[in-house]
């Protein structure tokens, strides 16, 4: 009888250990490359948070910090008792630059925004059996490119009789969109195994979009090109809603939806086009989100998980200009030893400027004096103005990321975490008429350091 029992218990081990491969291996499949960074698009998710952004951001299901579960899965709040508090940052390094070819000149701009910090604060407390709120700040989306020093080599082809190589107009393009948002949020414990939650995001925007540089002496758009975009802010609300679900002992899955988060810039980018001085607004998106994914212990010391995320850049204004909806592949994991967390991470992310992107972004008719949405038969094609956007001011465009990550517990209330990510250099090309071959290519490098407490 005994060994009947023993038998038993070996046999539904052994089951749960294989149900857990499969369904790792499942969910690894569906995020192949077919089909599929720190930050995808604009959207930093959570790569730079100090314990999730040395797992790649895969921390949906089992965040090991407060934040990543109000900022990621707010179901996941429920895995946090008593008093939690985070408090980190990161600093975030993009690399790109930007080459220009046509009639036999070339010109190379690296783009000088650099030197991103972002703050993550949260805390989170159980306020009755099986009942968590939360609430933190955090950096969640921005995008930089600065080229006021190495300008855009604009093309001769037009006789813009530009400053530039071969006569070029030269373009001082800048774009700086930054977010920071406040999340306030709960969650249930409805069972054992399941847990619901919500977060309610209140997000302040900042945007820059345009050309800014010396305009002194200049005609039209003769010379260097300068002063069309000025400096705004908005405010934007989305919410969260997620699930969590206890499938074994050893394993949990995870689902959440994020709403899009909609920014207003007020007169952000003036034009002369149509005859007279005009400040033009625009909406921005950040696009809705879906999230799936499963965390399982391998073995006592060892956490695993693998998410994947879907942006639906196609329906958000402004970006479904130049923007493909988006598949991102998040794994991670965990290992303990007495004191010690080793962590590493993977990330995939599909490609994502528009193969053929539209005429304009955000449906503005004019940068400056240069119309948008306009075509010249044989000479402008009317998306080339955005295919130089699309390889200038949106060049997100590295698909693999690497993340490494450390901590120590001191003690059971107190422990300090750090990461480092650096994401491969990715290239894409885009060929006008008039303005001739623009190529970019881009890397990304962050390193992040945090405290979590514990009550």
């Amino acid at each position: 009888m005994n060994n009947e029992l023993i038998s038993l218990k070996d046999y539904r081990c052994i089951n749960s250990w294989r149900l857990q491969r499969v369904l790792l291996l499942a969910l690894a499949s569906t995020a192949s490359p077919g089909v599929l960074a720190l930050n995808t698009g604009t959207d930093l998710n959570l790569s730079l948070k100090p314990i999730a952004g040395g797992m790649a951001g895969a921390a949906y299901a089992r965040p090991q910090e407060v934040s990543a579960a109000l900022f990621g899965n707010p179901a996941a709040l429920t895995q946090f008792k008593g008093f939690n508090f985070s408090l980190g940052a990161a600093i975030l390094e993009p690399d790109v630059d930007n080459y220009q070819s046509n009639n036999g000149f070339t010109n190379h701009s690296h783009s000088l925004a650099q030197n991103y910090l972002a703050p993550d604060i949260a805390l989170g407390a159980e306020v009755l059996p099986g009942f968590v709120i939360g609430a933190g700040v955090s950096v969640d989306s921005g995008i930089g490119a600065d080229y006021r020093t190495h300008p855009i080599n604009g093309g001769a082809g037009l006789g813009l009789g530009g400053a530039g190589a071969g006569g070029a107009a030269t373009l001082p393009l800048l774009v700086e969109l930054l977010s920071l948002s406040s999340n306030v949020g709960a969650a249930y414990e409805v069972t054992p195994d399941l847990s619901l939650g919500a977060a309610l995001t209140v997000g302040f925007g900042l945007g820059q979009f345009g050309t800014t540089g010396n305009t002194t002496g200049l005609s039209g758009l003769t010379g260097d090109f300068g002063g069309t975009t000025s400096s705004v802010h908005g405010i934007g609300i989305r919410g969260a809603f997620g699930a969590t679900y206890q499938l074994t002992q050893d394993v949990k899955l995870s689902a959440s939806l994020k709403s899009p988060l909609q920014y207003r810039y007020k007169n952000v980018l003036s034009t002369t086009v149509g005859g007279s001085q005009e400040y033009q607004s625009v909406k921005l998106d950040q696009p809705l989100e879906l999230t799936w994914g499963i965390a399982a212990n391998a073995t006592p010391n060892l956490l695993l998980e693998a998410d994947v995320a879907w942006k639906n850049w196609s329906n958000s204004s402004l970006y479904k200009d130049v923007y493909d909806d988006q598949f991102l592949a998040m794994l991670g994991g965990q290992y303990t030893h007495g004191n010690w967390q080793f962590r590493s991470g993977y990330s995939y992310a599909s490609e994502l400027l528009r193969d053929n992107p539209n005429g304009t972004v955000g449906g503005f008719k004019g940068l400056g004096t240069l119309p948008l949405n306009t075509s010249v038969p044989g000479v402008l094609n009317s998306n080339d103005l955005i295919k130089v956007v699309q390889t200038t001011l949106g060049p997100v465009v590295w698909q693999h990321t690497a993340t490494a990550g450390l901590g120590y517990a001191f003690t059971p209330k107190f422990r300090l975490d750090a990461f480092a990510a650096y994401a491969f250099e990715g290239s894409a090309d885009r060929s006008t008429l008039a303005l001739g071959d623009y190529h970019v290519s881009a890397s990304e490098w962050a390193l992040g350091a945090g405290a979590n407490f514990k009550f």
